[in-house]
C-alpha cells in the first residue's frame, strides 16, 4: 500500500473517530426535557398554553408539555389532587372551594381576566324563550358546569341584584359540550355560556343573552387560573417557575395576536373554523394579583359556597 493510501486511510479513521466523539459529546450535553402533564377545560383561556406548545416556548424552557381536555374545572381539580396530572386549569372557584375544605390547591399562573368591556360569560336562554328578566327565572332550571363554580355563584349574585330569587331557581350541572343542546331540548331554561360558545350561540340565532352575570362579582377580577397541588409545587419549584415565565410571555402575545390562535381554538373547542374566526376573544392575565381574587372569595362566602372568607394571598404560589 502506498504512503499516500495509508495516510488517506489514517485520515479517514481519525475523521470517523472525531465524528463519533462529537456525537457522544452531543448526546451527553443534549438537554433533558421535564415532562409536564396539563388538564384544561375547553375554553378560550387555554390559548396561551396551546400557543406556547406549538411555538416551542415550553421546549425552550426545558419542558415537554402535554395538554389534555377536561369536561369541567372540577374534573381538572380532582385529577391534579389525585396526581394523574401536574397542572390544571379551571375557573377560580375550583381553588377557592378546595382551600376552604383544606385541599391544598394553589394558583401558579393567571388564565382569563374578566373585563366588562368584553364580557367572557353570559346567562342565555333559547332565542324564542319567554324569559327576559331575572324574575322570569323563578322556579326555572339553570345549567352550569358545576354547582360550586364561578358561573353558579355569579348567576346567584346576578339574580339577587336584579329582582330574581336564586333560592327559588334550580341549578343543575351540564358539561360544556352539552350546554347548548340541553337548552335547545328544554332540559334547562337557561345556561351560562363562556367564550367562545356565547358568540357562536347568539350569532347563529340559537340563543339570546339575558344577563352578563359576571358583572355581579366585580368590574375586574381573575376568573380562571392555572393551579397545582402544594406538594407538587414544593417538589418542583423550578418547573413551576419556568411554566409561569412561559405562560406570561405567551399570554402577552396571544392577547395582541388573536388571529394566530384561531386554529388552536377550533381544534381544542370543536368550533367550526368560520365561526371561530368571528368571535371576540378572552383577555389573559400575565400576573396574579390578590386584589383581583379577593372579590370572588368574598362573594363565595356571601352565598354560602364557602364557610368563611380568607385572604387571597393564601392561595397564590410565591
Amino acid at each position: 500500500m502506498s504512503v499516500l493510501a495509508r495516510l488517506g486511510r489514517t485520515g479517514a479513521l481519525a475523521t470517523a473517530m472525531l465524528v463519533f466523539a462529537g456525537l457522544g459529546a452531543a448526546a451527553q450535553t443534549a438537554p433533558t426535557l421535564t415532562p409536564l402533564h396539563i388538564l384544561a377545560s375547553p375554553v378560550d383561556d387555554v390559548m396561551p398554553v396551546l400557543y406556547a406548545v406549538r411555538a416551542g416556548l415550553f421546549r425552550q424552557a426545558g419542558l415537554d408539555v402535554t395538554v389534555d381536555r377536561a369536561n369541567s374545572g372540577a374534573a381538572a381539580a380532582a385529577a391534579v389532587m389525585g396526581g394523574s396530572v401536574d397542572i390544571g386549569k379551571g375557573n377560580i372557584m375550583s381553588v377557592i372551594t378546595a382551600h376552604s375544605h383544606n385541599v391544598p390547591l394553589v394558583i401558579v399562573a393567571p388564565a382569563a381576566i374578566y373585563d366588562p368591556k368584553s364580557p367572557d360569560a353570559a346567562l342565555v336562554v333559547a332565542a324564542d324563550s319567554p324569559i327576559h328578566t331575572a324574575h322570569d327565572l323563578v322556579g326555572k332550571i339553570v345549567g352550569v358546569t358545576a354547582l360550586s363554580d364561578l358561573s353558579a355563584i355569579a348567576t346567584e349574585a346576578w339574580l339577587d341584584g336584579h329582582g330574581g330569587d336564586w333560592r327559588s331557581t334550580q341549578f343543575v350541572e351540564v358539561p360544556y359540550a352539552s350546554q347548548l343542546a340541553a337548552l335547545e331540548q328544554g332540559r334547562v331554561q337557561a345556561v351560562v355560556l363562556l367564550k367562545p360558545f356565547i358568540n357562536d350561540a347568539v350569532n347563529t340565532g340559537k340563543a339570546r343573552v339575558v344577563g352578563l352575570v359576571y358583572n355581579a362579582i366585580a368590574d375586574r377580577f381573575l376568573e380562571s387560573v392555572w393551579y397545582a397541588s402544594a406538594g407538587y409545587i414544593a417538589a418542583h419549584r423550578d418547573v413551576i417557575a419556568r411554566f409561569q415565565h412561559v405562560v406570561a410571555r405567551a399570554g402577552a402575545y396571544t392577547n395582541t395576536h388573536p388571529a394566530d390562535t384561531v386554529d388552536l381554538l377550533v381544534s381544542f373547542t370543536g368550533l367550526e373554523p368560520q365561526r371561530a374566526a368571528l368571535i371576540s376573544r378572552m383577555v389573559n392575565g400575565t400576573v396574579v394579583r390578590a386584589s383581583e381574587i379577593q372579590p370572588v372569595i368574598d362573594i363565595a362566602e356571601r352565598f354560602n359556597l364557602i364557610p368563611k372568607a380568607f385572604p387571597a394571598e393564601d392561595i397564590i404560589s410565591h
